[in-house]
């Protein structure tokens, strides 16, 4: 790897655009540092003065911050190869990125992809050079954004060169000086792109010095332009207010597709599916609904679905990027619902290792009737969900016996290796603030394919709504709409307890 360092304080005259690009990016850091080191020196000054010590090291007057100050040595900037240089060389403007934590809201994430994939096709079409920073939040949706527009993308290091997996351009600061990433990249930029500020973070601090410099000594203002979006505690109109410009989008939620019309999208046809034993309820039943199996106690299985706050079971995080940065805002509905439809569309049940050890990757059901189940559900404040959703799949025991389920077995943390190789999945830990044998679980140690079983062994239920009512029609597997009795009907009925109560419509 060609590794070259460009001092930009010999860079004399003559330069090229590359040299002329690694001098204005060093000003403005040198003179983002001076700034600190003068009004830090300041402080320590007035201390020492104070205290009457003598001031150590070499002083010299700074005329542009009107303090004596211990002037500290320039920043350094390296490149990583001659095509990061030409680059430089090429580009006709920057326009950085920057981004507050993301959460963990996929309609968050799809109104901050929407906006950066525009940032992409802008940068693309004017020739332009997106700057993001190295391990930042929005580092590896904007490399994704830049792969599927053709953008141009430079990833900056700050700091340790150790600690920069992938930058492209490397700043080195002197000894003494702590920048952080959020403020080195607001520092150089012309042009700056806030996806989304959170209000009272670093980065709302850094935009609002750039927007409004204070000293002769701050960096000259740039253009930034902040996205407005549904985000709570959102710094958007603060920024407005201090001079950057409002970047909004218009468009509305969308509820999402029937089962039956997704199957129809993709040119699919559930009665085309390998397995005889599926029957296609016919057209005119639309829903098709039963309740008898909930008065059959120890014959079912129950499996709840719960939403997503990123990749579905068995989608990869860049898989997940590209689906919010490409699709439309209905990729991002992922509430229980959303993964019941998924689970129906699909006619499989992907295992996972949310619940248990990593090595054993398992579907889990719980052997407790329905209503029962979600009488003693919970709400889990540690993870900030329930334990159980009104919406999932039953399947008869004996059709999750004969694929291999079990019971779990209920034991003490670690005991796992002690079992049989073939067995281990089925460990839990009994719990000690929470007693997990009540949930009488069972587990299979694979994904299921509801394609494999008798339509009459397999139930979908769901929480009664126009929208749940809407989507699960014409279904191979008949449905059981259940309620929620409200806190008044309990009140009258004297059951405002803990424990709620749920029916099946």
């Amino acid at each position: 790897m060609l590794s070259f360092v460009i001092n930009h304080r010999l860079c004399g005259g003559g330069m090229n655009s590359e040299k002329d690009v690694i001098r204005v990016w060093g000003d403005r850091l040198d003179k983002w540092c001076l700034s600190r080191a003068s009004v830090s020196m300041a402080s320590k000054t007035k201390r020492d003065k104070s205290a009457g010590e003598k001031l150590p090291g070499k002083q010299v007057w700074d005329g542009l911050a009107g303090t004596r100050s211990l002037l500290p040595r320039r920043c350094r900037i390296a490149l990583d190869n001659e095509a990061t240089s030409l680059t430089l060389r090429s580009a006709r403007s920057f326009t950085v990125l920057v981004c507050s934590r993301l959460g963990h809201d996929p309609h968050h994430h799809w109104q901050l992809g929407q906006l950066l994939m525009r940032s992409a096709r802008q940068a693309r079409f004017q020739a332009a050079v997106l700057l993001v920073a190295d391990g930042s939040a929005i580092e590896p949706w904007a490399r994704r954004a830049s792969k599927l527009t053709g953008a141009t993308l430079l990833r900056i290091g700050f700091g340790n060169r150790v600690q920069q997996t992938g930058a492209q351009v490397w700043v080195r600061f002197p000894e003494g000086v702590e920048v952080t990433r959020d403020q080195g990249i607001i520092t150089i930029a012309d042009r700056i792109d806030a996806l989304h500020v959170r209000r009272g973070g670093r980065v709302e601090a850094c935009l609002k010095k750039r927007l409004q410099p204070t000293s002769q000594c701050s960096v000259s203002r740039c253009a930034v332009r902040v996205g407005v979006t549904a985000a709570p505690a959102s710094a958007a109109s603060n920024l407005i207010k201090a001079g950057a410009v409002g970047w909004y989008l218009t468009e509305a939620i969308d509820g999402g597709d029937s089962v039956d019309k997704l199957t129809r999208n993709f040119g699919m046809h559930q009665h085309e599916v390998d397995n005889k034993r599926v029957l296609v309820a016919s057209k005119s039943l639309g829903l098709c609904t039963t309740r008898n199996w909930l008065n059959e106690p120890g014959q079912w299985l129950v499996h709840c679905t719960r939403g997503s706050k990123g990749p579905w079971p068995g989608e990869t995080p860049t898989e997940y990027r590209d689906a919010i940065l490409t699709q439309g805002r209905r990729v991002a509905n992922r509430t229980a619902l959303d993964a019941l439809c998924r689970i129906i569309h699909s006619g499989e049940i992907m295992s996972s290792a949310i619940v248990s050890s990593r090595q054993y990757p398992v579907v889990c059901w719980s052997a407790v009737p329905l209503l029962q189940l979600l009488r003693q559900r919970c709400f889990r404040s540690h993870v900030q969900r329930w334990d159980y959703e009104p919406y999932g799949i039953a399947v008869r025991l004996e059709a999750i016996r004969e694929l291999g389920g079990r019971p779990v077995m209920y034991g003490r943390s670690g005991e796992a290796g002690k079992l049989p190789v073939g067995e281990r999945f089925r460990h839990q830990a009994a719990g000690k603030s929470i007693d997990w044998r009540k949930e009488k679980e069972w587990r299979l140690a694979c994904s299921l394919s509801l394609k494999s079983l008798k339509p009459c062994d397999v139930r979908i239920f769901a929480l009664d709504s126009g929208l749940a009512r809407s989507r699960l029609v014409n279904l191979a597997w008949k449905v059981t709409i259940i309620k929620h009795v409200s806190k008044r009907t309990l009140k009258k009925t004297g059951n405002d307890g803990l424990s709620e109560i749920w029916k099946a419509v």
